[in-house]
């Protein structure tokens, strides 16, 4: 029985493809930074988190007539556009071709 890459089965995921790729797994990071804040003596008075940029990555099939994403480029996953930054091709013999995809939200969306 040969198997179908159609992205019918999507299980847990929002959105099974971006850009026509087969979504295999998307993970978002919510990333931060702590600042201290000390007195005029260099004696912590306290911090605080100051939110960073949301990464992503992603693990996408490649099938037949897919253009591999560039570094720089805009991908949609989720009604969210996405910068990518890495681009990992994947190929072992008796399997679909997969791409690493990794990046951040685009902050400013216009």
């Amino acid at each position: 029985m040969a198997i179908t890459q159609d992205g019918s089965q999507a299980f847990g995921l929002t959105t099974p493809t971006i850009d026509g790729f087969v979504v295999e797994s998307f993970s978002r990071s919510f990333t931060s930074n702590r600042v201290d804040l000390d007195d005029g003596n260099g004696e912590p008075l306290g911090s605080t988190t100051v939110p960073g940029r949301v990464e992503f990555s992603a693990t996408v099939q490649v099938g037949s007539g897919n253009t591999t994403p560039t570094i720089g480029g805009e991908i949609t996953y989720d009604t969210d556009d996405y910068i990518v930054t890495e681009v990992s091709v994947d190929e072992t013999q008796a399997d679909y071709q997969r791409l690493s995809l990794s990046g951040y939200q685009k902050i400013n969306v216009a």
